[in-house]
């Protein structure tokens, strides 16, 4: 799966994000979420209206998706998100929660939550527009915070990551790149040369996996911790069935530019890292019992070809083989359809939907 994303602005209203979000959700029932969030430099919000752009592979106008604004003007979930104690909330405007929220936090400064309208075009773009009148308003003399958002995609397809079957193990890979140029899509360059990159100080990545996988890979300098996810917390922040308690692990990692290279901001970021599980199970023993039936068949059938005088030709053994061989060849075909059947069926259901979101992509 391609994973190289793209943010940007119009040329004349170029945006500073102070930080950005990427967590991606995988589930055990084989589908997946992916939530991005945005804290927007306070010095980049100059008009009554902002504007920013998207561009998401694998994003069709078929995926739901979902402002998380509701959850985040919650304390205590945005408590939770940013990893600080919240020592006050104060609403933006008329004693109401619905157009936004100041959160004041013990150990980082503090910060104004808004809503976002988040759309989705045929052609891979997510236009999210913010109201800033408010804002603007409230602070046209104090020192302003900045602002942040975040809303969650679900794809179409069950996983945004690479999976590798085989038949012992099982490998997810991770390719994320941000703003990376050399990625941009051919049928995009004209697009992109009216538009510009944002430039990003901080950038953070979350993988939310199952925790049967290992990590086999990872970047020693932008990974942070890893842990097992906080059940009751995400369960009341994200709201989502699929969250089971002790099944899921979170795998963080952090970038920002390094201070030698004398910048504070940088415009493309990448992450990559492996995940795999041994896979020892139904699947494995079923596969060395067809091979064992198969095997002995074919060592049974030169030994009973020379019982016979004169020998007789492969062709014509078949009509005089015992019944429990045709019993043993009947049970290694039945468990071969078994096995194989549901991989045929999701390798059709995945073309399905590639097919559709190609077509729904050139309409």
């Amino acid at each position: 799966m391609d994973n190289s994303f793209f943010i940007f602005t119009d040329k004349a209203k170029p945006i500073l994000i102070e930080r950005f979000h990427m967590c991606t959700w995988e589930f055990s029932n084989d589908s997946s979420l992916v939530e991005f969030g945005f804290e927007i430099n306070k010095e980049s919000i100059v008009e009554d209206e902002m504007t920013i752009e998207m561009y998401i592979p694998w994003v069709s106008e078929k995926c739901q998706k979902k402002d998380l604004y509701g959850k985040l003007s919650n304390a205590e979930n945005s408590r939770f998100i940013f990893n600080d104690s919240i020592n006050g909330t104060e609403y933006l405007k008329n004693n109401t929660n619905n157009l936004g929220v100041i959160h004041t936090f013990s150990g980082r400064n503090e910060l104004c939550v808004l809503p976002a309208t988040v759309n989705i075009s045929n052609d891979r773009i997510i236009s999210i527009s913010l109201n800033l009148k408010n804002y603007r308003e409230k602070y046209q003399q104090d020192e302003k915070p900045n602002i942040y958002f975040r809303f969650w995609i679900k794809p179409e397809l069950p996983f945004i990551s690479m999976r590798k079957k085989g038949i012992s193990k099982s490998t997810i890979i991770y390719d994320i790149k941000i703003n990376e140029r050399r990625n941009i899509p051919v049928d995009k360059i004209d697009y992109f040369s009216d538009k510009v990159f944002c430039k990003i100080r901080y950038c953070f990545s979350f993988n939310i996996l199952p925790n049967k996988y290992d990590i086999v890979f990872f970047d020693n300098g932008s990974l942070k911790n890893v842990r097992t996810l906080e059940y009751e917390s995400f369960n009341k922040y994200l709201g989502d069935k699929r969250v089971k308690k002790d099944e899921l692990i979170v795998v963080f990692n952090k970038k920002e530019v390094d201070e030698f290279e004398n910048k504070k901001v940088a415009e493309s970021f990448s992450f990559f890292s492996i995940y795999s599980k041994e896979r020892i199970g139904p699947g494995q023993f079923a596969l060395a019992i067809l091979i064992n039936i198969v095997c002995g068949v074919l060592l049974f059938i030169p030994a009973y070809r020379k019982t016979f005088v004169p020998e007789i030709s492969l062709l014509n053994v078949w009509k005089v083989l015992p019944n429990e061989i045709y019993i043993a060849l009947g049970i290694a075909l039945a468990t071969l359809i078994y096995f194989t059947l549901p991989l045929i069926n999701s390798q059709l259901n995945k073309g399905w939907l590639w097919l559709l979101i190609k077509i729904g992509y050139k309409k």
